[in-house]
């Protein structure tokens, strides 16, 4: 009878080891990390397309080489000089007065006045304001941007560096008449 009941217990005990070749492992399924099926190349370029998110918009140029983006500032339209040696964005007093009448520029948008130096080296003073809006192209939209409204009537529309600085970096595809603004 002892050798039965061991017997009937090492059966029992070799039943059970075979069951549990089918029972799950206690490992956690991995299987959808294995990146074997991708190119090292596909993964390089996903994880660029994340790091470089770029933001393309149209250009055209004018006299020569100079670049201008289509603006809208506080929902005016308008064409602008894209001038990286500018240290402020500028608007004339013809611009600042259309915002105004149309309510798009309030007295508490002026800030003071600030004295600038013009290309040609001679130092002028302009009305420093707070745009509210600027939007370029029509794919990225900036709050609460610092500009100076300079009073000579034929003074080029700048995007500056006050608009720039809120890029990691700005590139130009002059081949495809684009500029590249990087978040």
């Amino acid at each position: 009878m002892i050798k039965y009941k061991a017997l009937s217990f090492i059966f029992v005990i070799f039943c059970f080891l075979l069951s549990c070749r089918s029972c799950k492992s206690d490992k956690p399924d991995t299987s959808y990390l294995d990146t074997s099926t991708y190119e090292t190349t596909d993964i390089e370029n996903i994880e660029n397309s994340i790091i470089e998110q770029s933001i393309e918009i149209p250009f055209t140029e004018q006299y020569g080489n100079t670049i201008t983006i289509p603006v809208k500032i506080n929902g005016m339209s308008l064409e602008m000089i894209y001038d990286t040696g500018a240290s402020s964005t500028m608007i004339t007093l013809a611009e600042a007065r259309y915002l105004y009448e149309k309510g798009n520029l309030k007295y508490d948008d002026i800030i003071d006045y600030q004295q600038f130096q013009t290309a040609n080296g001679q130092i002028e003073t302009g009305l420093r304001i707070n745009l509210k809006n600027v939007q370029i192209g029509d794919k990225i939209n900036l709050y609460d941007i610092e500009a100076v409204v300079v009073q000579n009537q034929l003074a080029p529309l700048l995007l500056g560096q006050s608009v720039m600085k809120h890029f990691k970096e700005i590139s130009i595809d002059r081949e495809n008449k684009f500029v590249k603004f990087y978040k």
